[in-house]
């Protein structure tokens, strides 16, 4: 089982696997749009294809003892939006190989609270774990049904295959 530190977010440690905002933050946002105050209009835009319609979900995770990466997806032709909404997370992220979905490729990020981040299409990831909370809540966005009609996934059942998180 390989070992990945997982580190702070940085525009350009993360920018090959999408972009994110801290939608805490007026003053960055009033940056990165283009209206200053009060209503940020259009800071990051998700392709969400055309075939179903966006869809609002929650996944809930708890605090692990360890951060296993045990299982991992992509998804071929939508991006997904992450949310933690009650406590900072640790997603890892990665590329897809040709020969498939492999620990190998995988970064580990910590995403504070209130950071919405965006993963392109074809990006690798999974669960997220909890960094100080015992339960965080996150709100995920994807079109309706992704789960079923649009993922690549691998379950790892060999600890060999697998990957444990650090911070």
């Amino acid at each position: 089982m390989i070992k990945i530190k997982a580190k702070s977010l940085s525009p350009e440690a993360f920018r090959k696997y999408g972009v994110y905002q801290d939608l805490l933050d007026d003053a960055s946002m009033g940056r990165n749009c283009i209206n200053p105050s009060g209503f940020f209009p259009d800071l990051i835009a998700l392709n969400f294809a055309s075939t179903t319609l966006p869809s609002v979900c929650c996944c809930s995770v708890s605090k692990q003892e360890r951060n296993i990466v045990r299982s991992m997806e992509a998804h071929q032709y939508t991006c997904e939006g992450l949310l933690p909404i009650d406590g900072d997370v640790i997603i890892f992220v990665g590329t897809l190989p040709p020969t498939g979905l492999t620990v190998e490729t995988l970064e580990a990020f910590v995403i504070p609270k209130g950071t919405f981040v965006k993963l392109n299409p074809l990006i690798v990831h999974g669960t997220q774990y909890c960094v100080d909370m015992q339960r965080t809540h996150i709100l995920c966005m994807l079109p309706e049904r992704t789960f079923r009609n649009d993922k690549i996934g691998r379950i790892l059942d060999d600890e060999n295959d697998m990957a444990e998180i650090v911070l």
